[in-house]
């Protein structure tokens, strides 16, 4: 399933299901490591060839108690001998979270912050002051959003995913779909899925690779599927997701990849593809984060599934 993480990744492609004349197919990268899976794993790994460059032993990054990218940087960084510390965004919260629990296991040290200090994490004199408190730590921006973490996203797309019409997967911070879009194909089109409400994701990758104009023509951003926002879900959402693991065996999580899923199958429905068209669905990992999200809202979605 993987092939060299040092190098190129490579995954599965299989076959989902065909819906209105249209083939859906999935990039597993879910599967490419048990701890660091789907696009983490590509975000994080020129973040850390750069921190070993700069002859950094620690990585530092930001994330919320459930985040995804906090629980990968902390295994991340364990494989490959250097220390982590999360800045948590939070003062009051459950520290024995699965996540957090994890990432500790993982030798992460965990620091909790006010959410007014969080939104700072961008603001060049509190990153001054983490360089100054943490000296030998290579800073990471939340999900690895930076050009590093776009580059590493690049490698998503490989030789064997030329041969498709349209590639789809959720935007969180946007640095995956930014990766995807600078990789794919002439006459591939590419259709993001927000999870959350912030309209302005796009201008902020932008920012990260100015480059990118020249691809947004592929662009699609479907902005209407977050079901209220970051982290909110409603029943549809969790039954889908359930419809998509009793029928297929695919699981997927209710912040990013239920939603994308969803997405795709409702514009498929929709008639927005031709029939012919072959459609590859990019499942970005994030598993890990159910057993939180199920304790947070006291809900089984595949037990009984």
């Amino acid at each position: 399933m993987v092939q060299d993480k040092a190098n190129k990744l490579k995954t599965n492609i299989e076959f989902l299901c065909a819906l209105n004349g249209v083939e859906v197919w999935v990039k597993r990268d879910d599967l490419i490591d048990p701890f660091v899976s789907g696009n983490k794993l590509y975000k994080l790994k020129y973040n850390l060839e750069q921190a070993l460059k700069e002859g950094k032993n620690s990585l530092l990054t930001f994330g919320g108690a459930f985040s995804n990218h906090i629980a990968a940087t902390a295994s991340y960084a364990q494989q490959h001998g250097l220390k982590s510390i999360g800045i948590i965004r939070g003062e009051y919260v459950d520290r024995e979270n699965p996540t957090l629990a994890f990432a500790a296991s993982k030798g992460m040290q965990l620091n909790f912050v006010s959410r007014d200090e969080y939104k700072q994490k961008h603001h060049q004199h509190y990153l001054h002051t983490l360089r100054k408190t943490f000296p030998d730590a290579f800073i990471i921006p939340e999900g690895g959003a930076n050009a590093l973490g776009i580059k590493g996203a690049e490698e998503i797309l490989t030789d064997q995913t030329q041969d498709f019409d349209a590639v789809v997967c959720a935007i969180g911070t946007g640095t995956t779909v930014a990766g995807i879009l600078k990789a794919c194909a002439d006459h591939q089109r590419v259709i993001g899925v927000t999870v959350h409400k912030h309209a302005k994701i796009m201008d902020e990758v932008l920012d990260l690779d100015p480059r990118l104009s020249a691809h947004w023509h592929k662009l699609s951003v479907e902005t209407d599927f977050h079901c209220g926002g970051y982290a909110k879900w409603n029943m549809a959402l969790i039954e889908f997701m359930q419809t998509i693991h009793r029928d297929y065996g695919l699981k997927t999580d209710p912040i990013y990849t239920g939603k994308a899923l969803f997405a795709l199958n409702t514009l498929i429905q929709n008639n927005t593809f031709s029939a012919g068209n072959r459609v590859l669905f990019i499942h970005t990992g994030g598993l890990q984060g159910v057993a939180g999200f199920e304790k947070r809202f006291n809900i089984n979605i595949f037990d009984n599934a």
